[in-house]
């Protein structure tokens, strides 16, 4: 999954860890993660009425036709602090955290795959109407919310229930919201996993894309006119960053120098349309730089990676920054791919020929042969009429 982080943190030049990973466009020499790039030597006017006046833009004049091209410039790194075995890579990037820490993030993310699992499942069996997972990405949730202050205001989207949760949100009340009973803080309004907590900063998800983006940059805006030591984080995913609204906060973040964090879960997919169908060029963290915020891009599947990125920093920032991140490669259970793929395929399988030495429906031999008689599969064929499948329902 790929998450953008925009940091919202003052990032001090004589710091000197991974600056030049978090502004592009940083000071020579400095230790980080971006890669070395020659540059054209400044040229030397002669007098101011020489040099380029180009509104907005530090520029100067060449005399020949070059056009950028995008798969010229090398594409943003990805941060990370450990290996694939987990193995801390670089001992100065260790953020020695306390063991009662770790083993917090270790049981919060535990404990969320499992929440995950059992509203899932009670969705499947028509318990509940919705429900969306985070598979995949609970180091991103757990290790962002960890380097926050608990006051921080926090803007989500669908899949950071590891926020709250990491705060301490209690399991009935994730219950209660899923299921609209009579313990539901929203009385039963929303929809299931749009969930809201005034005592821990957690402003109430709301279905439509990107909304969130332009009110956290106002939420943020109102904290620094207010001197308020305050941070403001927003998550969103790749496909809300193809809403205006992305655009429009991006813009507004920078220009007004707002304290928040940008950090978009970059998993590949906005629903099930794929990133190669939703942009071109370097991904989100690249547009970064063109509206003049720090960017940087974290292995979201590293918890440290990603702990680091949202607490480095001195003050509580002046100026908006956005990061990406890639991780999430379990986006959904096995059995729930399946079943989107026979959703997809749904028509040719009904009219496909039978196989020899079988009497079972095609449906029921394609599932069987998929996943070798896959328990949950065998839940769901008894809980639910295979008629009944719906793409939406598989989300």
């Amino acid at each position: 999954m790929a998450v953008a982080i925009a940091a919202a943190r003052v990032w001090r030049p004589n710091r000197g860890l991974s600056q030049a990973a978090l502004l592009l466009l940083w000071r020579p020499g400095a230790r980080g993660l971006a890669r070395s790039h020659p540059h054209r030597q400044q040229q030397q006017f002669s007098s101011l009425d020489d040099k380029p006046q180009f509104p907005g833009a530090s520029a100067e004049f060449i005399d020949k036709l070059e056009f950028i091209q995008p798969n010229v410039i090398s594409g943003i790194p990805i941060y990370r602090v450990m290996d694939r075995q987990g193995q801390i890579i670089n001992p100065s990037e260790d953020p020695h955290l306390p063991k009662e820490k770790v083993l917090k993030l270790y049981k919060s993310m535990t404990l969320l795959n499992t929440m995950d699992r059992i509203l899932y499942e009670s969705q499947r069996q028509g318990r509940i109407s919705f429900y969306m997972t985070n598979y995949g990405e609970e180091g991103t949730h757990v290790g962002s919310a960890a380097a926050l202050d608990d006051t921080d205001l926090v803007f989500g989207q669908y899949r950071e229930a590891g926020v709250l949760m990491y705060r301490d949100y209690p399991l009935e009340l994730f219950m209660a919201q899923c299921y609209g009973n009579i313990s539901d803080l929203g009385k039963g309004r929303q929809m299931p996993v749009h969930y809201g907590c005034k005592e821990r900063h957690f402003v109430t998800i709301s279905s439509p894309l990107a909304t969130q983006i332009p009110q956290a940059v106002g939420a943020a805006y109102a904290a620094k006119r207010a001197n308020a030591n305050r941070v403001v984080i927003c998550y969103f995913g790749e496909g809300a960053a193809s809403e205006g609204d992305a655009h429009a906060g991006f813009n507004f973040a920078a220009t007004l120098e707002c304290p928040i964090i940008f950090f978009c879960r970059n998993n590949g997919y906005a629903i099930s349309t794929p990133t190669s169908e939703q942009y071109r060029g370097d991904g989100i963290a690249a547009r970064g730089p063109g509206y003049g915020i720090m960017s940087i891009r974290v292995d979201g599947n590293d918890v440290f990676a990603v702990y680091n990125r949202s607490s480095h920093g001195g003050p509580k920032a002046r100026a908006s920054s956005l990061s990406t991140t890639g991780a999430c490669g379990i986006m959904m259970p096995l059995h729930a791919v399946g079943l989107w793929h026979l959703v997809s395929h749904q028509q040719e399988l009904s009219t496909a020929p039978k196989p020899k030495g079988t009497t079972k429906p095609i449906l029921e031999s394609y599932l069987n042969s998929l996943f070798l008689g896959h328990s949950r599969y065998q839940l769901f064929r008894r809980e639910k009429p295979q008629s009944n499948l719906n793409r939406e329902s598989l989300i």
